[in-house]
Parts: C-alpha cells; sequence; structure tokens
C-alpha cells in the first residue's frame, strides 16, 4: 500500500468521523486539511452517493406505507387483521434490511430508523387491538407503547428515542385528561 493509498484510506474514515460525529467538526476539517495538503489528493467516495439514494428511497417509501395505512385505517374503516399484516409484512421487511445496512449505518440514519419502526410497532399494536374490538383500550395500549419507547431508549442510551417516548406518553395523558375527561 502506498502512500497515497494510505492517505486515501485516512481521509475516509475522518469523512465518516465527520458524519458521525465522532470528533467535532472543527477538528474533522482541520485533519481533512491536513491530509489532503489543501486539497491535492482526491476523495473518492463511490458508493455514498448511491446509498444515500437508496435511504432516501427506503425511508420515503417506509412513510407512505405507514401513512397509507394510518389513512386508510381511519378514513375508510381498513379491517384491522388487513392492517396488521400490511404492517407486519412492512415491518420484517425494514428488519431485513437494517440488517444489512445497519452496521455501517450513521446515527441520524439509526434514530430515523428505529423513530420509524416504533411508529409502526405503535400503529400495529392498535390494529391489533381493534381487530380484537378492545378498541376502547387504545389508549393505554399508546401510553404503553411511550413508556417501552423510554425504557428502549434508556436501555440503548438513545436519548432521541426516549424523548419521544415521553412526548408521545405526555401527549396521550393530556388527550385523554382534557378532551376526554373534562371536554
Amino acid at each position: 500500500m502506498n502512500n497515497h493509498e494510505k492517505n486515501q484510506l485516512i481521509i475516509q474514515e475522518i469523512l465518516k468521523w465527520k458524519e458521525n460525529r465522532l470528533l467535532p467538526e472543527e477538528q474533522c476539517d482541520f485533519l481533512l486539511a491536513l491530509y489532503t495538503k489543501g486539497g491535492e489528493i482526491e476523495i473518492t467516495n463511490k458508493n455514498k452517493n448511491w446509498l444515500s439514494t437508496w435511504k432516501k428511497l427506503h425511508f420515503t417509501m417506509m412513510l407512505m406505507i405507514l401513512v397509507s395505512v394510518i389513512f386508510l385505517d381511519y378514513y375508510y374503516q381498513l379491517a384491522g387483521s388487513v392492517g396488521a399484516g400490511i404492517l407486519s409484512f412492512v415491518f420484517f421487511i425494514n428488519i431485513l434490511i437494517w440488517s444489512g445496512t445497519g452496521k455501517n449505518a450513521s446515527r441520524r440514519y439509526r434514530y430515523l430508523f428505529i423513530s420509524i419502526q416504533l411508529l409502526y410497532v405503535l400503529q400495529l399494536s392498535i390494529c391489533i387491538m381493534d381487530t380484537f374490538g378492545l378498541g376502547a383500550y387504545n389508549n393505554f395500549m399508546i401510553t404503553a407503547n411511550g413508556i417501552g419507547w423510554i425504557v428502549f431508549g434508556y436501555l440503548k442510551k438513545l436519548p432521541v428515542i426516549r424523548y419521544l417516548g415521553a412526548a408521545l406518553t405526555i401527549g396521550i395523558i393530556t388527550f385523554v385528561v382534557f378532551f376526554k375527561y373534562l371536554g
């Protein structure tokens, strides 16, 4: 391995550090300027554009399916078993995709993926509750999901998930107290 290849490898690592925020941005910029010698070394990143496009397409599809199932469920009274089947299928497909790309994913991608998966679990639990005729207990199920998100965020050391769980739990409790019992 010659010096040019070593520098390319080091530059790629610094770019990954910068993307994942393992070092402050100023230090990464300094190291990049140091190793590129003011821009003399060409930075090649062949797979990044393709992977970035793939991630955007994946998130778009995940959100479209989730929103369409929610829309069909609440406006056209989609059968709970059909909604649960669609959500379960997409949930497991997403898990398979995650197993292939999750290890090399940036922190932002991980947070977005886990957040959307938790929304899938929330909607899936609501569909299952409706299927078994327990729709009156949806507020309890949503609160349990919020508490589960808080616990999951605490165990996996993901503060964003804890905050989302807290916001969901506070939101549903506020809804129940102010609109169901006081309104």
